[in-house]
């Protein structure tokens, strides 16, 4: 694929024989068709393939809380979800064709300058609610009170995943949320960070993990 730099007729874009001319966040390319082949994958290539699955298909259950996690992280041409899926390769395990998530490690938001969450922890709550608490301390400055929290629930065995986003401030402290029904009997993973007014995000908090009965 080749960049170039508009013309006097201004960007191409279309097919022209055997090149394709687009563009991508603001960005004008050519490409070249792509060749078929018969040739099978290697098993570098399809252990790459299943790592890059598993991951995208856990972070399109969470796109909201990823696009403003990564929303301050953005590189030029990166997306926020493509960030992601970067950030996320150290919470993978296992090797060749079956590799594990794990969700302990999962991220979530990037941020340095803003502080995360203290304390986070997830706890059983009234039947069909779990609750996720978090501390504060007096070390906050006041005007971070006020920083919107992204809760995140997500139950791996349903492939499911709840995101409550601008419902609860830092000063807030905790958050009771209800469960879906279908989620007895299975383990939710909690996780959560903050977003300043400004925009800016800190780190994921891991909540922990809750077996529900």
């Amino acid at each position: 694929m080749a960049e170039f730099k508009q013309g006097v007729n201004g960007a191409f874009s279309g097919k022209v024989g055997s090149v394709i001319g687009s563009s991508w966040r603001d960005i004008d390319y050519m490409r070249g068709l792509p060749k078929k082949t018969a040739k099978e994958p290697s098993a570098k290539q399809l252990a790459v393939r299943a790592r890059f699955t598993l991951v995208s298909q856990f972070l399109l259950l969470v796109k909201d809380a990823v696009d403003r996690g990564f929303s301050t992280a953005y590189s030029g041409r990166a997306t926020a979800f493509n960030l992601a899926i970067q950030a996320n390769q150290g919470a993978l395990a296992g090797t060749g064709l079956d590799p594990i998530l794990d969700y302990t490690k999962v991220v979530l938001s990037k941020g340095l300058t803003l502080t995360k969450p203290f304390g986070c922890r997830l706890s059983a709550g009234l039947p069909g609610h779990v609750t996720v608490s978090w501390q504060s301390f007096g070390g906050v400055l006041s005007e971070r009170l006020d920083d919107k929290a992204t809760i995140v629930l997500c139950c791996p065995e349903q492939m499911e995943a709840l995101v409550y986003m601008d419902e609860y401030v830092r000063q807030d402290e905790t958050a009771d949320l209800e469960i879906p029904s279908n989620w007895s009997s299975t383990t939710v993973y909690g996780y959560l960070f903050m977003t300043s007014e400004e925009g800016k995000n800190s780190a994921t908090a891991f909540a922990g993990l809750l077996p529900i009965l």
